[in-house]
């Protein structure tokens, strides 16, 4: 497996790394009926994160991109800096490849000498949850709406993490490099 810097070229092959995740770890928490995404619809995201210079996307491969992750400015966390759109394609689940993006952007955020970063998680998401715990992530005040027409409604929570603070990956990583 490789890891490395997303171009425009991995657009479609991330989005759809991402709806393959999507619709298989957050399936008990949207109900059935619920609007899935698309990788169509999905790829204007990832367009605009690769568009921003200040951002950071990387992808897993191997013969494809089975994973990815951003790193980017955003003013709604009191860092300003955001750790997202982690997702590996589910087939790919538990062989390490989520922790190895997740260290890839730590090791980035460190590089440009960030000492907080947050992530917004789905409140029910408890396997996301337990993973970032695991990992040095805290939970702090702050919740986001993510949906309001389901009973009950959808809430992201948010997470930081102090760079300064956080062994490095070799100290904590469970899975073999």
């Amino acid at each position: 497996m490789n890891i490395r810097a997303a171009g425009p070229a991995d657009v479609a092959a991330i989005a759809a790394v991402h709806c393959a995740a999507a619709l298989t770890a957050y399936a008990h928490i949207f109900p059935r009926d619920a609007e899935a995404p698309t990788p169509e619809s999905l790829a204007p995201q990832y367009a605009a994160l690769l568009n921003d210079p200040d951002a950071a996307v990387f992808v897993a491969e191997d013969s494809e991109v089975i994973g990815c992750v951003a790193l980017h400015p955003n003013a709604d966390v009191p860092s300003s800096w955001l750790f997202s759109r982690l997702y590996v394609t589910p087939s790919r689940w538990r062989f390490g490849i989520g922790a190895e993006l997740h260290d890839r952007v730590l090791d980035t955020a460190r590089a440009r000498k960030l000492k907080t970063l947050h992530l917004w998680t789905l409140e029910a998401n408890d396997r996301a949850r337990a993973i970032y715990e695991r990992r040095g992530w805290q939970l702090v005040p702050g919740r986001r709406l993510v949906n309001g027409d389901f009973d009950p409604p959808i809430e992201d929570v948010l997470y930081a993490i102090q760079l300064d603070r956080t062994p490095t990956p070799e100290r904590w990583s469970t899975y073999p490099r």
